[in-house]
């Protein structure tokens, strides 16, 4: 059968269809003589008829469908109002509720034929009691009383009640493809801006070459570490993007919120990788610097375009926690926390955070529930790690009741024992870590008292140790051999975790450090916090992988432990043994910081800490442990309460504390000489972004002797 298209640019035929099917002569009238003279004057027709006849039943058929949409919806808030009634009639003789209007299914349009207006496949009456047999579905049953009135007013807002990813035929087939709003007006100032978006999208994007060296070094070398979408899907998105789509950004099937995902993964890659890869790739240095952070751009850019913040997909949650990775080395921390936060709401609409257990499924439906299960753990795990510098959370564990993920590799969605190292082992074990965070939380706010909140840091503590001793994975473990089958990142896994591990040890004890350097009732977490700090750095200084990825928690944890160490260092007696190997540390890790010259972090951190190395070689801080500053000869004010930063603000006067740590602080930040935009870097209390993990036995005085 000839399209509409077709029909239009041909001449339309004057034989009647009877006799140019049977190749007779026709006198082209309608019915013809020959029609008449043979009998079937009634099938005499002309093929414009036949069109006008096709384009009305198609017609017919399209109206008709949204006619019975309308029915449907009717009949299901007939049936909502109902249950809502027939509940209220128990509540009481003494209570009434008034009976709102039952809504009846309108009649049928009269103005349309009845042969035209049947449809070819038979459909159920839409005013068919829905528990009858040919509604016989889950999905289909009446809702709980108590859910009804919520139905209805997500149906009102156009939001999903209940949702669930990867449950219903539209979230399966994850398509790369848009889902537009056809309602939306057109606007001329929004289409030209649209426009120039993908301008610079188009001059962004890498050729095909770059873009499949890119995707494929993430997949294999970063993706280990965060987890935020499933490889497998990803790199069959991407085939299609080249080979159907040619590449071409401006496609009108094409998701711009996928196209977020694609430049999120691409700027992973550019911003991670060591200078001998890129090289390989052929991006220089400088370029690198520059198109890894335009690609950043190009991400928001393109989430904001393909309407993220409305239309609710996993891409956009991928895209965001993708973006992770490379943010803090780029400068853009302050952005990705906002959209992190987004994320999360977002992923909560999606219903990721119901992600339960499933049986006897299509296979490509699991791999993407399990996709959505690692993402939404990811964004767990960055959520709660923050604790410590926002004490608050915004993702509730206990409203969570999505399944753990699988160990298992994206290819087989084959189950592993947890001995054995996959792209979801990392993961998960971190995210046992960061599921302490909230609980310490809550434990800590539920005391008033300074003793009691220490009783607490002290019982997470060893809950931390405990938990990094029994439930490490073996793989990850530096006392054990590296198995030749194993993954390419193991090795780079352990530095990470141990790196991680010793920063969360701080992270527990930071709302005591300043106060363990001048009260001796907190002398444990001094010990400990200065022992963590060397086991960052041992590890962060040791690494000599040249092919492995640069991650940027190795950068700002290595600035974390600087700074604890220059702490110690205002407090002790001059003449102590350890003052030099403290102060080398130092000094090798300002070396350190500097090598990495793209990156934000670590070019501030080596800043920071150079001026606190200039201010304790000049003495200006000498004598502190036995509190004999000398303000005049240092002309130095004391900062109010407010500037102790790393002071409980909770703090009461009861508790006797001088405020060295604070001065040195105070007077560093007033040396430094940054831009507007590094300064405002600074100002935030959250000066590190947080990862992840800890370990150790017992109680103990030095991180370095413990093994992960």
């Amino acid at each position: 059968m000839e399209d509409a298209s077709t029909a239009k640019g041909q001449r339309l035929r004057l034989t009647c269809t009877e006799c140019y099917r049977r190749k007779i002569k026709c006198d082209k009238t309608i019915p013809c003589n020959t029609c008449t003279k043979r009998g079937y004057a009634n099938r005499c027709t002309r093929e414009e008829d036949e069109a006008v006849s096709r384009s009305i039943m198609h017609a017919s058929e399209n109206s008709t469908t949204s006619h019975n949409l309308i029915r449907t919806l009717l009949h299901r808030v007939n049936q909502l109002e109902a249950q809502l009634l027939s509940n209220a009639e128990h509540v009481g003789p003494d209570e009434s509720v008034r009976s709102p209007p039952v809504l009846s299914c309108p009649p049928r349009s009269q103005g349309h034929d009845n042969r035209a207006a049947t449809p070819m496949l038979a459909q159920p009456d839409p005013c068919e009691p829905m528990n009858s047999p040919i509604h016989e579905h889950p999905a289909s049953a009446v809702l709980e009383d108590d859910d009804a009135a919520t139905v209805l007013e997500f149906l009102a807002w156009g939001r999903n009640k209940d949702a669930e990813y990867g449950s219903t035929a539209n979230q399966v087939s994850r398509k790369i493809l848009i889902q537009g709003d056809v309602s939306l007006p057109s606007n001329a100032l929004l289409d030209g801006s649209k426009q120039a978006t993908f301008d610079l999208l188009e001059i962004l994007l890498p050729d095909q070459t770059q873009i499949r060296q890119l995707v494929e070094y993430h997949s294999t070398h970063l993706l280990w570490y965060h987890g935020s979408y499933s490889a497998w899907i990803f790199n069959n998105d991407v085939e299609k993007f080249l080979d159907s789509y040619s590449g071409d950004i401006r496609n009108p099937d094409l998701d711009m919120q996928w196209l977020a995902l694609l430049f999120a993964i691409l700027t992973g890659s550019l911003a991670c990788a060591p200078s001998k890869v890129r090289h390989a790739w052929g991006f220089g240095d400088t370029e690198s610097s520059k198109l890894a952070l335009q690609w950043y751009e190009a991400c928001v850019s393109c989430l904001n375009t393909g309407l993220y913040i409305e239309r609710h997909t996993i891409n956009s949650v991928e895209a965001i926690s993708t973006l992770t990775i490379a943010a803090h080395i780029l400068g853009k921390s302050n952005s990705q926390s906002i959209l992190l936060s987004s994320a999360g709401r977002i992923a909560q609409s999606l219903g990721l955070h119901r992600l339960s257990g499933e049986t006897n499924i299509p296979a490509e439906q699991l791999r993407r529930r399990e996709a959505g299960r690692h993402v939404f753990d990811q964004l767990c795990t960055q959520d709660w790690f923050q604790i410590p510098f926002s004490e608050s959370y915004s993702l509730n564990p206990r409203f969570i009741k999505t399944d753990k993920p699988t160990n298992c590799n994206d290819h087989g969605l084959q189950r592993l024992p947890e001995a054995v190292p996959t792209q979801t082992s990392y993961c998960n074990y971190r995210y046992k870590v960061a599921a302490l965070m909230p609980r310490l939380l809550d434990a800590t706010s539920e005391c008033n008292t300074l003793f009691t909140k220490y009783e607490q840091v002290l019982k997470y503590d060893e809950k931390m140790r405990k938990l990094a001793t029994a439930s490490m994975p073996t793989f990850l473990s530096t006392s054990a051999t590296i198995n030749a089958d194993w993954p390419v990142w193991i090795g780079w896994a352990r530095r990470s975790l141990a790196i991680c591990a010793a920063h969360k040890i701080i992270m527990i004890h930071r709302r005591f450090l300043g106060l363990s350097f001048t009260n001796t009732a907190f002398s444990f977490t001094r010990r400990t916090c200065v022992a963590a700090a060397k086991t960052i750095l041992k590890e962060a200084l040791s690494a000599n992988d040249q092919n492995g990825p640069i991650l940027w928690i190795e950068q700002a944890f290595s600035v974390a432990a600087g700074i604890v160490l220059c702490l110690d260092i205002a407090h002790r007696e001059p003449d102590l043994d350890d003052l030099d190997r403290h102060e080398t540390l130092i000094e090798r890790t300002i070396g350190y910081l500097r090598s990495f010259k793209a990156s934000k972090i670590a070019s501030r951190g080596a800043q920071l800490l150079s001026t606190l190395q200039k201010e304790l070689q000049q003495g200006s801080f000498g004598g502190l442990g036995k509190r004999r500053h000398d303000d005049a000869r240092t002309n130095l004010v004391r900062p109010t309460k407010q500037a102790r930063t790393l002071h409980d603000t909770s703090r009461t006067s009861r508790v006797a504390v001088s405020q060295p740590a604070v001065t040195l602080i105070a007077h560093t930040v007033d040396s430094l000489d940054m831009t507007q935009e590094s300064s405002a870097w600074d100002e935030n209390p959250c000066l590190y972004p947080i990862d992840i993990t800890l370990g150790t036995q017992g109680l103990f005085d030095d991180l370095l002797s413990f093994q992960f």
